[in-house]
């Protein structure tokens, strides 16, 4: 494979996007921390710029993934508009919208809730019968995405931030451990679907009406199951994830493991919260929604005690 010889910085991303479209009116330039530059262009066109090697590779397979999804119905996704390749970067569509915070959601009503579960469900069931895994796996390694030194994967990385890390308090010990006990017996199995496995609502675009409307961010698509893509639905609340669950298991004919759709989402608070705790990252909003979500599931646990856990936005 021949790898681009020059990443764009700021400045080149800035010039080739003015190149691009001379005459556009507004051009936002986004940084999307060390891997990626985006340049949103008069709210129709976005331009991502990796900036290294890995951002390029997982660009390559994120390009792949759009193109085999531009039949989707069930939401609006970006589409491959150009690319080019040095400096790299791909033009999609740009998905209209807005954000809103998952603790948003769980203000909205019942019935809207459950449509936004039902939706989310539907998106990812068209994308997971979209993949055959026997064709999707020599790809990934072709391109070493599981390689990356950055793309650890799951079970490495919970064992190293779950499993092998000491949480502040004995209870919470015994109770990480015992979840990731549960995780391993559950969830640390063969692949059975190729996942946009970051389903929360930062990656998600909303109408006016605050009703789904778009998805974004296919950048981490990896390999799993049905349980570990939804699972960013308990983390909202228990009845968006069983609306979910019934919509997906209606759309496949297929049984999900309730138990280990819960041991995914309980999987990555436990590791954001041990995280955040390493690196003394107590005040970022990522430690307050685990703890906040923790505390929910096993409040024997105390989970952020004695820290300041206010102005949660509950934004994943």
């Amino acid at each position: 494979m021949n790898l681009p010889q020059n990443f764009a910085d700021i400045h080149t991303a800035r010039e080739a996007t003015q190149s691009l479209y001379p005459n556009a009116q507004n051009i936002t330039m986004i940084e999307h921390g060390y891997d990626n530059i985006v340049a949103l262009v008069d709210a129709s066109y976005a331009v991502r710029f990796p900036r290294n090697k890995n951002a390029y590779l997982r660009s390559l397979y994120e390009k792949r993934i759009l193109q085999r999804l531009e039949t989707t119905k069930t939401i609006i996704i970006p589409r491959i508009l150009g690319g080019h390749n040095d400096p790299p970067y791909i033009i999609t569509s740009f998905v209209p919208g807005h954000h809103i915070s998952s603790a948003s959601i769980q203000t909205l009503s019942k019935s809207h809730q459950h449509d936004f579960a039902e939706l989310v469900a539907q998106f990812a069931f068209a994308m997971h019968k979209t993949f055959v895994i026997n064709d999707e796996l020599p790809l990934r390694k072709e391109f070493g995405l599981d390689e990356l030194e950055e793309e650890e994967p799951w079970p490495i990385y919970y064992k190293r931030v779950v499993h092998d890390n000491d949480f502040p308090t004995v209870i919470q010990d015994e109770i990480a451990k015992s979840c990731y006990a549960d995780w391993v017996k559950l969830c640390d199995v063969d692949p059975t679907v190729v996942v946009h496995d970051d389903l929360h609502s930062q990656n998600m675009m909303f109408n006016d009406d605050n009703h789904l409307i778009g998805i974004l961010d296919f950048g981490d698509t990896n390999v799993g199951t049905p349980e570990q893509e939804l699972r960013q639905l308990y983390r909202i609340n228990e009845d968006v994830m069983l609306a979910g669950v019934e919509e997906y298991q209606h759309l496949s004919g297929q049984q999900l493991n309730i138990e280990a759709l819960k041991a995914w989402a309980t999987m990555k608070e436990l590791a954001d919260y041990s995280k955040a705790l390493a690196v003394k990252n107590t005040s970022h909003n990522s430690f307050k929604r685990a703890s906040h979500n923790l505390n929910l599931w096993f409040p024997k646990g105390e989970w952020g005690k004695g820290y300041d856990l206010s102005e949660i936005e509950g934004y994943q």
